[in-house]
């Protein structure tokens, strides 16, 4: 086979390629209109149009400035309930106000992962088996129910 020019190799490069449509759906949540994507190198086409991708663009901003506002009511309205929730004394404290919201929260997290797990566990005789069914029994209700306040 005879060595390739480095003309050759560029005109191999530069020569057209047939493209290929495919149907797809706009990302943006409000409009999810049909619309024929072309397959080619970059990044994939995943709006309608140029002025669907601005606006989806826009509402993000907007969906991202609204949840921080709400995410700083919540760590507000947390702080009141602290602070509330406490008496002054350790014999009248709540034991669950102690914990932050995030040890509660990764507490929440660990009881639901392992009730995932205790799913394909339903049937099992191994003994750590039956120690994790007892200790997600023991807990659950003490966990979840620090999450009610």
């Amino acid at each position: 086979m005879a060595p390739r020019t480095a003309a050759a190799r560029g005109a191999e490069r530069t020569r057209p390629t047939e493209s290929q449509e495919l149907p797809d759906y706009c990302a943006r949540p409000a409009c999810r209109r049909a619309f024929t994507r072309v397959v080619g190198p970059g990044r994939p086409q995943a709006f309608c149009s140029e002025v669907c991708r601005r606006s989806a663009e826009r509402e993000l901003r907007q969906a991202k400035s609204r949840l921080a506002h709400f995410e700083a009511l919540v760590d507000q309205m947390r702080a009141d309930v602290a602070a509330f929730s406490r008496t002054g004394t350790t014999d009248d404290a709540d034991p669950d106000a102690a914990a932050s919201p995030d040890a509660r929260r990764t507490a929440q997290d660990a009881v639901h992962r392992v009730a995932g797990v205790l799913a394909f566990l339903e049937r099992s005789d191994d003994p750590i088996a039956r120690e994790l069914s007892a200790l997600h029994a023991a807990v659950t209700p003490i966990v979840l129910a620090a999450s009610n306040y």
